[in-house]
Order: C-alpha cells, then structure tokens, then sequence
C-alpha cells in the first residue's frame, strides 16, 4: 500500500480542489480520484469536488455532476487533495478548504509549486497531473471510467499528443488506459474536435479578427461579451481558439483574449519554443501554467489590452531572445 492509499483509509471527509478555469488535466484528476475513492470504498467515505465552472463537454465522464461551483459547504475536512494547481491562490473560493483541512496533498506537475500542502507529489517533467495520478493510484480498483478520466488529462495537456513534452512514458500510459475498453477516438472528438454551429461561429469571428504583433512573432485575437451573448456561447466553451491561433505559420506566441467581466479580459497564451516561457510572462499579469501554455489577466478595453500586449509581450520575447 502507498501513502496515498494509507491517508484515503484513514480519512472519513475528503474534498478535492484543482485551480479555476479547469482544463481537461484539472478535471480529469478531480474526477479520476473520485471515481478511485468510489470504486475502492464505496459509501465508506464523504467525498466532495469543488471547482470553478468549466465546459459542459467534460460531461461525459462518470460523476462529472458531482463536481460542486459553490464554496457554502461547511465541513472541515480530514483530506484536502489538490491536483493540478501551483498555488493556493489558484484555489480561488475554494481555499479554505484547504487551510481547514486536517491533512492535506497536492498532486502537480507545474513549475516552482509553493501549494504548502503537508505532502508534496510534484513531477515538473510529467506532461499531466493524470500522467502523475497514475502511477499513484492501484490498478486493482481500475475500470473504464477511471481510465477515461486520466486519459482526458493527458490528451488534452499533450495537445492530443503533440506536444513535444510527450514522451515515450506518455504514450504507454495513454494505450495502457485505451486498453480498458472505451472508445478513446469518440470521447476525443467529444472533448476536443466537436462544435455546435454557434461555436464555430464564434471561432469565425475570433478568427476574422487575427492579427500579428510584435513585428509578426505573436498571433492574437478575442472575444468580448457581446460576442458570445449574440451566439448564446458559453466563455467555458471557446477554449479551443486558441490551438488554431498557435498553428499559424512563422509566430513564436499565441495569445487569445475573452472578456469575463467589465474592463476585464482573461488570456490564454501558447508558446512554440521552450526558450520563451509564456509562465513566466503569465506570473507577472496574475496567472501562471506551463512554459508552453498558460493564462493571465489583462485590464482595461479590448485596444488599450492589445497595446499593452504587444509592448509587453514584445519586450518579454525579445528579453527571452537575448538569453536562450
């Protein structure tokens, strides 16, 4: 038995946190414990998932429903176990949670992790927290929907394996969990590739207004509110815009921008090359992720945001330039 499987026994509440704005990772994690703990211990244990809304695609996996938004539950709980989070801030309202808990363990692979968590399982070179959770967790309670779980997580981290921080390892675990019997080309069209008609229309508009900055080192676009609110599109549901924006020729940076409030606009950024660490970027604008993708917060209209990205990023590409 391993120490996870030892603090799980001994637990009796557990509650799970990943950071806001979920990925395929964060959800994926999340719900792979949840369907381990259910699986190996039945009704024995109270567990309960908290996370910030995320995409309605991720559905398809067992107990996705179970998965809590609000922060009104009052329990103190035994086990907190955090996956897929760099810092506690990431928890957003869900962070007492934490400081609550009787026990705590993170789960991550991101870069510099200051989680302060009473256990620390942090592998920077894993290409996903799945990866990570399942060398963890036991195979004797696996089944196809534990299985599905972590391969979304790392499908989806990978970029659906093309990444170039795949790996060997990677990919066997990836035909190590097909080889539980689901039908992994129909859930990554489901995750992934799918759209409604609205959606793409969304995209349509994002993809009308793509331009170069930085002397054409950077592609950007966005969408603000009026946008989405016309197609009827949810801001969980445009996540993939991003992903083409990388795929344009001779740029070294994507940055996709989505309005989530007044003045407000989250980015999401997709670097190239390892020289240029778009976390770094990310740490200095309120966000974070990996050296290849990651996200931040910009302020102010949607013009005043372009300039500043265009000078900010453009001094921060040209710095990592200079020193790779």
């Amino acid at each position: 038995m391993n120490f996870f499987d030892e603090k799980l026994d001994t637990a009796k509440t557990i509650c799970i946190l990943g950071h806001h704005n979920p990925d395929g990772d964060c959800i994926g994690a999340t719900l792979a414990i949840y369907n381990y703990i259910e699986k190996k211990y039945g009704d024995r244990k109270i567990v309960k998932p908290f996370l910030t809304e995320f995409s309605s695609r991720y559905n398809i996996l067992k107990n996705a429903d179970k998965i809590r938004n609000d922060d009104k539950d009052a329990t103190v709980f035994d086990l907190c176990i955090v996956v897929d989070a760099s810092s506690k801030d990431r928890f957003k309202d869900f962070e007492r949670y934490f400081d609550e808990a009787k026990d705590t363990i993170v789960f991550d692979h991101h870069e510099n992790n200051t989680v302060p968590a009473k256990t620390s399982v942090i592998y920077e070179d894993s290409i996903a927290t799945c990866e990570i959770l399942y060398k963890f967790l036991d195979k004797t309670y696996f089944d196809k929907d534990i299985a599905m779980s972590l391969f979304v997580g790392i499908a989806t981290d990978s970029g659906v394996f093309r990444y170039k921080s795949t790996t060997k390892e990677t990919l066997e675990i990836a035909g190590a969990l097909i080889s539980y019997g689901f039908d992994f080309t129909k859930l990554l069209d489901h995750i992934v590739f799918e759209n409604s008609v609205n959606q793409r229309k969304a995209q349509g508009i994002a993809f009308d207004r793509i331009e170069l900055l930085c002397k054409g080192q950077v592609s950007f676009s966005y969408l603000n509110d009026d946008d989405l609110e016309s197609l009827n599109v949810e801001k969980t549901d445009i996540d993939n815009i991003i992903v083409y924006l990388r795929e344009i020729k001779d740029i070294k940076v994507a940055v996709f921008a989505y309005q989530v409030s007044d003045k407000i606009y989250k980015l999401s950024l997709r670097s190239k090359y390892d020289y240029i660490n778009v976390a770094d970027f990310a740490k200095m604008h309120d966000g974070g992720g990996h050296a290849l993708a990651s996200g931040c917060m910009y302020y102010g209209d949607i013009e005043t945001i372009r300039n500043h990205i265009e000078k900010d990023l453009g001094e921060f590409i040209e710095k990592s330039e200079n020193n790779k």
